[in-house]
Order: structure tokens, then sequence, then C-alpha cells
């Protein structure tokens, strides 16, 4: 099974690339977004082992709490 820390850095990527490319902004502005939200420190919260769940699911709850800002 591969590191925590190399599962949250790999979601973090695909998470802020995807969004970047939905909302038409930087990767570096995605991460911000990304970096500020609860789903990023819940997934960075190892114990919480949200970090082993599916991309799509993290990606959908990232989605749903930036949409309801």
């Amino acid at each position: 099974m591969k590191s925590p820390h190399v599962i949250i850095a790999t979601d973090a990527a695909r998470i802020s690339t995807e969004y970047a490319k939905l909302k038409g902004i930087s990767q570096d502005d995605a991460l911000r977004v990304f970096f500020a939200s609860s789903t990023y420190r819940t997934l960075n919260a190892i114990e919480t082992g949200l970090c082993y769940e599916m991309f799509d699911a993290i990606y959908d709850m990232f989605l749903e709490e930036v949409d309801a800002q």
C-alpha cells in the first residue's frame, strides 16, 4: 500500500488539475482553493481515512464544498 502522504499529494495534484480545467483558472489558483478547503484538511488528517477513498469521492466532496460557498 502506498504511503498516505503520497496518496494525498497525488490527489491534491489531480484535484487541482481537474478543478483548474473545470473553472478555467490556473493550477496555482486551483491549488490555493483546494488547500484552503475543509476537504483538504480532512484528507490531510490521516486518521480520518479519507486518503484511502476513491479519487472520485474525494473530488465530489471538494466540489460540493466549493459550490456551497
